[in-house]
């Protein structure tokens, strides 16, 4: 994601002053994060475990404004407070996601809709089903595990959502995840409904990471185009949901960033 944000920033004029990976003794040695002023917004899409630093280091350098697309990093405990808390301390805004495909979270809206309605109907059984390629380490996905947190309010018939394993058929009362690693796939979710007569499926399948990159430059040109924001952590889908009530402010002149 780092080299494909990189490539798309460039492309539409604005100037890229670094590009660091993860922080460790093994790696490149950093340039002094004062030196890299002005940064205009920083995108941080690494690894869990060097997620707070590469935070601390665009803070460090001036950039207000991060684009998160790291994920992992909320299993700490009081994680998301702590990391408000120090983005209010500093004046600066994240927009964090656990994917940035702008039709990824138009359909989960499109799922609780339809959550709203089949859940009227318990003959209709509600499941969640995810396939990425084989080296993705986390399974299921963020995205899956978003929906499938969002579906169950709607669904009086179900109380939790379980991966799915181990034998035997899961609980009456348990919204299924199937999470499928095989191949190169870039991504893709269903949310389905099934009753004995017919099937219900929502659909979406990405075909390569460019509509991640498009959701990610969306949110940065959000972030330039509202400075005076109040600051803390915005979350990708509220800030959609903002955009489909009315159009953000364009952005006409280059930017610099971090990737």
């Amino acid at each position: 994601m780092g080299r494909a944000i990189r490539m798309a920033v460039e492309e539409r004029g604005d100037v890229v002053v670094a590009m660091l990976g993860r922080p460790g003794p093994d790696r490149a040695e950093r340039p002094d994060a004062g030196n890299l002023e002005p940064v205009d917004v920083a995108f941080e899409f690494s690894h869990a475990s060097s997620f707070i630093p590469n935070i601390e280091y665009a803070l460090a350098s001036g950039c207000r404004a991060i684009v998160v697309g790291t994920t992992g990093w909320t299993a700490g405990p009081g994680a998301v407070v702590q990391l408000e808390r120090r983005l209010i301390e500093s004046g600066a805004s994240a927009v964090v996601a656990p994917t940035y495909s702008l039709g990824a979270v138009l359909f989960a809206e499109l799922a609780v809709e339809a959550a709203r309605l089949f859940g009227h109907f318990a003959d209709y059984d509600p499941y969640v089903f995810e396939w990425h390629r084989r080296g993705k380490a986390d399974r299921p996905s963020g995205t899956a595990l978003s929906i499938a947190g969002r579906l169950i309010p709607h669904l009086p018939s179900k109380r939790r959502a379980l991966l799915a394993d181990g034998p035997g058929a899961p609980a009456l009362d348990t919204l299924e995840v199937v999470a499928l690693r095989a191949g190169a796939s870039p991504g893709m979710h269903v949310v389905g409904f099934d009753a004995s007569g017919e099937s219900f499926e929502l659909r979406i399948t990405a075909r390569d990471r460019s509509a991640y990159v498009a959701g990610a430059l969306l949110a940065c040109d959000h972030l330039l185009a509202h400075p005076n924001r109040p600051p803390g952590l915005i979350a990708f889908d509220a800030l959609v949901r903002e955009l489909v009530a009315g159009q953000p402010e364009s952005i006409d002149s280059p930017a610099r960033a971090v990737a």
